[in-house]
């Protein structure tokens, strides 16, 4: 039975996407992960939200040498 998700993401499909989710189903494990580790197409990203990224990125970095340096603060007391 589908679930109201599923019929969401059928909806937005087009036909020959529906038809290879339906054949995806139908692979053994081998040729699952052979489809699967197909490579992806990059994003084309505007310029801002590209730049919110690298915001996001030093944001993360920033943040991770904050808790390192207090755990050896905190280490050291």
């Amino acid at each position: 039975m589908m679930t109201p998700r599923d019929q969401g993401l059928l909806a937005v499909t087009t036909d020959s996407q529906s038809e290879h989710e339906e054949l995806v189903g139908f692979l053994e494990p081998d040729q699952l992960v052979n489809d699967k580790a197909r490579p992806v197409a990059r994003a084309h990203l505007s310029g801002s939200t590209r730049f919110w990224l690298w915001v996001l990125r030093v944001f993360v970095v920033v943040v991770a040498v904050m808790v390192i340096w207090t755990f050896v603060a905190q280490l050291r007391a």
